[in-house]
């Protein structure tokens, strides 16, 4: 999601509507447990407006469910994995969904709010890019330090996969990155709301905006038609590789109506997602109706 135009962009209007109904109505609490599926031990939020208009003003600190749990240890020998937001977001708000889902599938699930500024509060994803990938490599080394692992997955939705792309470009870290997901995420550095013009560090001719492409890292870029903040939605992918797989929800469920903003709720890509960090154990597919924003 581009931080341009924040004010006119239909979407953030939309949350905060739903702010203000959350802090201002018992009602609101109601839905969000009516729309939560308990599976043991971390619930999952399963109503994406409701989730992230009561968790948008939560404290940048705060962890979705499932994620931070800096004992963990995955069983099955994966690498943690690591969630990044889009703009204007924050972890608790973007994560309510895949993060309870993936910590109940067995992952190490961690993320963080990056990219916050002066005015923005507990909103992230408003920052200069280059400080947000090098506060994203500092938690990727507490990380790898506190579970033992040699590398991480990356899961970034939108701005997230990005930043991603960023943190593999500083010293050191292309090695210990095995998968980046990008959900909705633009390779080619704009969309219909604006241009996005830091980067870390400048691209080369025919490279990618965010920086060369490594042989040693598997990326995995899932899109929908429907996309109406990274537009048109081929911007998501990046050209064709050794190491590079493209997905298009729509080729997976025809009818799905999924939008940007459902890319973080959808049992869909959430199966896509597995598949991708765990290629030699695949999940089965789910088609299903999904948030059409």
């Amino acid at each position: 999601m581009d931080e341009n135009n924040i004010g006119d962009n239909p979407f953030m209007n939309r949350i905060r509507s739903g702010v203000v109904s959350a802090m201002s109505a018992v009602a609101v609490c109601l839905s969000l447990a009516a729309g939560t599926a308990h599976a043991a031990p971390f619930p999952v939020s399963t109503d994406a407006t409701t989730a992230i208009a009561t968790r948008y003003l939560s404290p940048a600190s705060e962890s979705p469910a499932g994620a931070n749990r800096f004992d963990c240890r995955d069983r099955s020998g994966r690498h943690p994995v690591v969630l990044l937001h889009a703009t204007a977001m924050n972890q608790s708000a973007n994560w309510a969904y895949l993060a309870p889902t993936l910590a109940n599938a067995g992952y190490c699930v961690f993320s963080l709010t990056y990219g916050q500024t002066s005015w923005s509060g507990n909103t992230g994803g408003l920052g200069n890019k280059e400080r947000s990938a090098r506060a994203v490599s500092a938690f990727v080394g507490r990380v790898l330090a506190a579970t033992g692992a040699a590398k991480v997955d990356f899961v970034g939705h939108s701005q997230g996969g990005a930043i991603a792309q960023l943190v593999t470009q500083l010293p050191g870290r292309a090695d210990q990155v095995g998968t980046i997901v990008g959900l909705s995420a633009s390779n080619r550095g704009y969309s219909r709301v604006g241009a996005i013009t830091d980067r870390l560090p400048a691209r080369a001719p025919g490279q990618s905006y965010w920086g060369p492409r490594h042989p040693s890292i598997e990326y995995v870029n899932l899109a929908t038609r429907f996309d109406e903040i990274s537009t048109p939605y081929v911007l998501t992918l990046m050209p064709p590789g050794p190491n590079v797989t493209n997905t298009v929800v729509q080729d997976v469920c025809p009818s799905s109506r999924i939008g940007h903003v459902g890319m973080a709720y959808s049992p869909t890509v959430a199966a896509l997602v597995r598949n991708a960090l765990d290629p030699a154990h695949r999940v089965p597919m789910v088609c299903g109706p999904d948030f059409p924003f």
